[in-house]
């Protein structure tokens, strides 16, 4: 069989639009029970709930703005709850903690540009609990970015 210069450029054409596509359908390399180092599992992905474009304002003890945190973060629906049930709240979950954060700034002490993920987290499963109306239905939150206006 003879190749013509069309079917070679066809070829070498359809293989750069195709390999990017079967690579995303191939398994990760670490196995399917743990991710990639700090990425979560396919497991944890399903049993969370998406935060995106979340902003909290940062102020200082005196209530005078200093800044703005642009969050994006995943939390964790607690073993043998229904996911769905709190997806469906989510928008809800989403208010609740916007307004936890305009009443108490997430920032590190001494750093109006950093967010203190354990209190931010903390904070924010406490009132998204409180929303859904279970103690332990949410358990964790990931920060998947953080970014600071200044």
């Amino acid at each position: 069989m003879r190749f013509t210069r069309r079917d070679v450029i066809v070829s070498a054409s359809l293989a750069a639009v195709l390999a990017p596509a079967a690579a995303a359908f191939a398994p990760p390399a670490g196995g399917a029970e743990h991710g990639a180092e700090g990425a979560p599992s396919e497991a944890e992905v399903a049993r969370s709930l998406e935060l995106g474009g979340l902003v909290f304002p940062v102020f200082d003890e005196k209530l005078k703005l200093k800044n703005y945190l642009f969050i994006s973060a995943r939390m964790l629906v607690g073993p043998g709850k229904d996911v769905w049930k709190y997806r469906d709240q989510q928008h809800f979950i989403r208010d609740a903690i916007l307004r936890a954060a305009h009443k108490k700034s997430f920032h590190v002490n001494g750093n109006f540009r950093k967010l203190d993920e354990a209190l931010a987290a903390a904070e924010c499963i406490k009132v998204a609990n409180q929303i859904v109306g279970e103690p332990d239905a949410l358990v964790q939150m990931t920060f998947t970015q953080i970014a600071s206006q200044t």
